[in-house]
């Protein structure tokens, strides 16, 4: 029996979408020094641009994130604020190349998203005192914020994404649409 092209195509985007989550989490736990702390430079976010081309890439991307992130020091907040941090990223990526705006804004939005994003939790986490409650340490954290260390690390992190989405991610995005387009 033959499939329709929409069945076709739909398969082909499910296929896709699991192939760059699949990518985006051997990549990540592979090189996981690289991947995680305050300073860091995840080769896998060169996969974030993709969605600029590729809808499909919005879920394969943050699936990607969410079970690569199982493994983060930074435990539960890493897997929902980071893997939150990644969907809106490829999502805002995704909006930049539907609307046609040039290729090299695709990076922007993981590169913001996650150098204040992730620079936040991290000088946060880093700061709670464990032998406060929840909402004591929380209160501690945000009264005491380290305004340096989280600066830094918005600089430290947004470095590392743009080498992954600039010199990795566009070249990636640019070599695809060539090949997938003949």
């Amino acid at each position: 029996m033959k499939k329709s092209k929409i069945e076709r195509a739909t398969l082909i985007s499910l296929i896709r979408s699991a192939l760059i989550g699949a990518l985006y989490f051997v990549l990540t736990i592979i090189l996981k020094p690289l991947s995680f702390y305050a300073v860091q430079v995840r080769i896998s976010e060169a996969l974030t641009v993709l969605p600029y081309s590729f809808p499909e890439a919005v879920w394969g991307v943050t699936i990607g994130c969410f079970l690569a992130n199982l493994s983060s020091p930074f435990g539960p907040v890493d897997w929902i604020v980071g893997t939150f941090l990644t969907f809106i990223s490829a999502v805002l990526t995704y909006i930049i190349g539907k609307r046609k705006l040039k290729k090299y804004l695709a990076p922007l939005p993981p590169i913001i998203f996650n150098a204040f994003g992730v620079s936040f939790y991290v000088v946060t986490l880093a700061t709670l005192n464990t032998k406060m409650g929840l909402i004591e340490a929380l209160r501690y954290s945000i009264a005491h914020f380290a305004w340096k260390p989280y600066l830094l690390g918005v600089l430290t992190i947004g470095l590392g994404e743009a080498i992954s989405t600039y010199l990795l991610g566009l070249p990636l995005l640019h070599l695809l649409e060539r090949r997938l387009s003949k």
